[in-house]
C-alpha cells in the first residue's frame, strides 16, 4: 500500500525561496525529496499555479491563490505548506474535498511585521518619506510632524502582531485601544489596554494600525463610513491584507482630508499601481511586512520543516485544522 504521507515532489511557488540560505533546500534533498521552484521570478497568477502543480504531492506556498482550479489539477497534492501567517488565499472547503492538509508559519513573521508597523507609524507622524521625495526634487522644507509618545494608538486585532506592537510601543508612552473578537483580558491588564468597539476605536485613536485577519466580517473593514469617523489628525496603518480597507474610500479621505494620513503595505491587487501611488499624504510599501533576512529564513525553515514532518508521518506543529 502506499504511503499516504510519502512525499516525492514539492513545488515551491512562493518567490523568492532559498536565496537567503539554500539551507531549506538542503533538508528536502536530504530526504530525497525532489523540488522545482518558481520558474517565473514573482507572485505567480492561480491559473499558472494550476498549469505547473499537477505532478507534485507537496506545495510550499506564498500568497497565491489556491483555488478549485489549483486542487482539480493537482492529483498528486497532500500538503500544502505556507511561508507565512495569512490563509484567505487558501479555499478551505476545496482542501477539505481534495484530502489536502494544510500548515502554515503563524509565528515566523511577527516581530518582524510589528517593526514595520512601527517605522511606518513614525514615517506618517514626522514625514520622513515625503521630506526625502521632496529633498530629491531640489525643495529643502522642514516639514512640522507629529510625536509617537502620549498618542493613543488603536490596534484592530490583537493577536500575534498585535501583541508584538504593543509591546515595542511601550516606550512612546501611548494609550492603546484594542479590538478583538476574542480578547486577551490578561494581555491587556498586563498592558494597560482599553478593549473598545471598533467605533470608539475609529472616533478616539489617533494612530489605528490594522492587524487582523481577512475574513468575510473583515472584508472593507475600512469604509468610507468608517473613515469619516475617523479624526482628520488620524493616520491609517494596514499590513494585514489590502482588502480590508476599501481603497477608493480611502483615496477619496486622503484627497478630502478626511484622515491625516495614511501608510499601505497590501493591497487588494499587488503588484499596485493605482491612485494611491498619486496621493502625497501616504506612504505605499511592497507587501514587505515580512521581509528581513530573519524573518524570512524563519518562514522558509519552518514550512520546510512542516513538509519534513508530514513526509515521515509525524505531526505538524502548526496545521491548520478545518
Amino acid at each position: 500500500m502506499t504511503d499516504p504521507t510519502n512525499i516525492k515532489k514539492v513545488f515551491i511557488s512562493t518567490h523568492p525561496f532559498g536565496e537567503i540560505s539554500a539551507r531549506p533546500l538542503t533538508i528536502l534533498q536530504a530526504e530525497n525529496i525532489a523540488y522545482h521552484l518558481n520558474p517565473y521570478g514573482r507572485k505567480m497568477t492561480t491559473s499558472e499555479l494550476a498549469s505547473e502543480i499537477k505532478e507534485y504531492d507537496a506545495l510550499i506556498a506564498g500568497t497565491e491563490k489556491i483555488d478549485a482550479q489549483v486542487f482539480e489539477n493537482a492529483p498528486n497534492l497532500k500538503l500544502i505548506s505556507r511561508v507565512g501567517i495569512g490563509l484567505d488565499g487558501v479555499d478551505f472547503e476545496q482542501a477539505k474535498k481534495h484530502g489536502v492538509r494544510l500548515a502554515f508559519t503563524p509565528d515566523a513573521p511577527t516581530v518582524a511585521v510589528a517593526e514595520l508597523c512601527v517605522s511606518l507609524i513614525l514615517d506618517c507622524l514626522r514625514h520622513v518619506s515625503a521630506t526625502d521625495r521632496h529633498l530629491r526634487q531640489g525643495q529643502w522644507h522642514r516639514h512640522m510632524g507629529e510625536m509617537l509618545y502620549g498618542k493613543t494608538v488603536g490596534i484592530i486585532g490583537i493577536g500575534r502582531i498585535g501583541k508584538n506592537l504593543a509591546h515595542l510601543l511601550q516606550p512612546f508612552n501611548v494609550k492603546i485601544l484594542g479590538n478583538d473578537i476574542l480578547p486577551d483580558i490578561a494581555f491587556g491588564r498586563m498592558m494597560e489596554i482599553e478593549w473598545v468597539n471598533k467605533e470608539t476605536l475609529f472616533k478616539c485613536s489617533d494612530v489605528i494600525s490594522l492587524n487582523l485577519p481577512l475574513t468575510r466580517d473583515t472584508y472593507h473593514l475600512i469604509s468610507e463610513t468608517a473613515l469619516k469617523q475617523m479624526k482628520p489628525t488620524a493616520i491609517l496603518i494596514n499590513t494585514a491584507r489590502g482588502e480590508v480597507v476599501d481603497e477608493t474610500a480611502l483615496v477619496k479621505a486622503l484627497e478630502q482630508g478626511t484622515i491625516a494620513g495614511a501608510a499601505i503595505d497590501v493591497f487588494e491587487n499587488e503588484p499596485y499601481s493605482g491612485p494611491l501611488c498619486d496621493c502625497e499624504n501616504v506612504v505605499l510599501t511592497c507587501h514587505m511586512g515580512a521581509s528581513t533576512k530573519q524573518s524570512r529564513y524563519m518562514m522558509e525553515m519552518e514550512a520546510t520543516q512542516e513538509v519534513i514532518r508530514f513526509h515521515k508521518g509525524n505531526k505538524m506543529e502548526n496545521e491548520v485544522l478545518f
